[in-house]
């Protein structure tokens, strides 16, 4: 089943002022919001029937393996041995082209939304995406990945103004 997100910096990240520090910062937004998935994830299918899936940790590019998470670097997809992975979801500090992502509507759907999500709020107009799903009705991964960077990004503001009113 198709169901692609295609993203794409305006150059490489590297040479946008700061990048590489805005690179690292969402890489690392990504995981921690990752993190906080719960285990199980639903979804309507459909014929609007509500569906579980177990989420399982993520993997690496081919489904196997280590998922990456580094200061230059973000590449995962779901697990492959339990039938939950699709095409691999990568992000590099040094490449600019047009990138797509065909999760199919398996669970790890929400962690490539949760990593769209960060990366346009560090990255701004320099970092655009288009996805199948509809964002604002909250489909497919988009409601819970919202709910999660939402609140991330809320508690990291609250702590930025919390430390610039001590100074």
């Amino acid at each position: 089943m198709e169901y692609t997100h295609f993203y794409k910096f305006s150059k490489n990240p590297s040479r946008i002022k700061n990048g590489k520090k805005k690179f690292a910062d969402a890489v690392n937004a990504a995981k921690y919001c990752i993190d906080r998935l719960p285990k199980r994830i639903y979804s309507v299918n459909d014929d609007g029937k509500r569906t579980s899936y177990r989420l399982y940790p993520l993997c690496g590019g081919n489904g196997y393996g280590m998922s990456i998470f580094r200061d230059d670097c973000i590449c995962f997809n779901g697990d492959a041995k339990h039938n939950q992975n699709s095409a691999t979801f990568v992000l590099h500090n040094d490449y600019n082209y047009c990138n797509f992502c065909n999760t199919a509507r398996k669970p790890y759907d929400v962690a490539v939304c949760i990593a769209l999500l960060c990366f346009k709020f560090y990255f701004g107009d320099d970092f655009y995406f288009t996805s199948d799903g509809d964002m604002e009705k909250g489909e497919e991964g988009w409601k819970r990945a919202k709910r999660i960077t939402d609140k991330y990004f809320m508690e990291e503001c609250r702590k930025t103004a919390a430390f610039q009113n001590t100074l």
